[in-house]
């Protein structure tokens, strides 16, 4: 028999198989800046990378790699997977100032 499935937002029971799921991959931006040979010889490589290496030794664990990559899952109900899919971001709605 399947376990019960709870919605990760509104926390109803979900009927077996009747629930969505949402990945969420949050990464890094993968792109390499733009260089040129007189940016590299102006750097001073050794002191910038000691810097942040002092920088990561005030950091857990959790810390670094949040600044690497995280990976969420969630089960929604489909009530939340409609809202969820009309606003992923969750952000405010913006009212339009209009004339009635």
């Amino acid at each position: 028999m399947a376990s019960r499935v709870h919605c990760d937002i509104c926390n109803v029971v979900i009927a077996p198989h009747a629930h969505y799921i949402v990945r969420m991959d949050i990464f890094a931006d993968p792109s390499i800046p733009e260089l040129n040979t007189e940016d590299l010889e102006e750097m001073d490589a050794d002191a910038t990378f000691a810097k942040l290496i002092e920088q990561m030794k005030q950091m857990t664990a959790d810390d670094l790699q949040d600044q690497v990559h995280r990976r969420f899952e969630f089960k929604l109900c489909p009530s939340c997977q409609k809202r969820f899919l009309a606003n992923p971001l969750g952000l405010p709605r913006k009212v339009s100032s209009g004339e009635n």
